[in-house]
């Protein structure tokens, strides 16, 4: 394994959502000895990839990579526009408000908010999950065309997918339904699916001008939430989202 190849599978847990890292989490998680793993955390920290923390001794995200994350994802207009609609979301329910975009197959978190109760499992920018998987995935999902759902999963709808947890879509098909169902809603719900004990709502906009794709979300514990409370935080997201939606002329949230 080059030093390239190890940096690249450590930064993907941290992709994955972990927020700190001893020697042994990462030699667990990529089956390499502690001796590689330990020096290889070394290297990254002595060149600013990671900082460990004194006490604890766990290495989390260094600023040299906060920095290229920030130049990475520099906020357009309609970024900020999704902020001021995502702090308001996130101060009337007190909880956590994400602002993500797709890539590929997978959602990626521009913008976090934590809310005054914030779920104890928190994504940080830059994180990735399978679009499949999650309420923002399907809700981002739903705003392609068919010919561009088709470039990203195929036409096959017996195409089997990686199974990210419970319920789940499993084939393409079932992605695809959905997807469909996401689409004719304007909004996506998944609870205890790819993260257990985590729910969240979720609904997408796309500036007809530039063609850019963001969602929206609220995250809440789930057993903390019950049906009447996910039906008023998916009406208050989708009110929300809609409005900005027909600010930005988006024919989606036009009809």
């Amino acid at each position: 394994m080059s030093i390239l190849d190890g940096v690249q599978r450590v930064l993907a847990l941290y992709a994955e959502g972990a927020a700190e890292l001893s020697f042994t989490d990462v030699a667990q998680r990529l089956s390499m000895p502690k001796s590689t793993a330990s020096r290889l955390l070394n290297q990254m920290q002595h060149y600013g990839m990671l900082d460990q923390d004194a006490a604890s001794r766990r290495y989390r995200p260094g600023q040299l990579l906060s920095q290229a994350v920030r130049a990475g994802l520099a906020a357009t207009p309609l970024d900020d526009a999704c902020r001021k609609v995502l702090a308001r979301l996130s101060a009337d329910s007190g909880l956590t408000a994400y602002l993500s975009t797709l890539n590929q197959r997978e959602t990626v978190v521009l913008q976090r908010l934590n809310g005054s109760h914030p779920v104890q499992v928190l994504s940080p920018p830059g994180s990735r999950r399978a679009a499949s998987g999650t309420a923002m995935g399907r809700a981002l999902l739903s705003r392609l065309s068919q010919a561009e759902f088709d470039a990203l999963y195929g036409a096959d709808p017996a195409q089997s997918l990686p199974m990210e947890g419970k319920d789940c879509p499993a084939t393409v098909g079932e992605l695809a339904q959905r997807v469909a169902q996401t689409r004719a809603d304007h909004y996506g719900v998944a609870i205890d699916q790819a993260m257990p004990g985590i729910g969240a709502v979720a609904a997408a906009v796309r500036d007809p001008s530039s063609g850019e794709l963001r969602g929206l979300c609220l995250s809440f514990v789930s057993f903390q939430v019950d049906a009447a409370r996910v039906a008023a935080l998916r009406d208050a997201l989708t009110q929300q989202v809609a409005e900005l939606g027909r600010e930005l002329n988006d024919p989606y949230w036009l009809d």
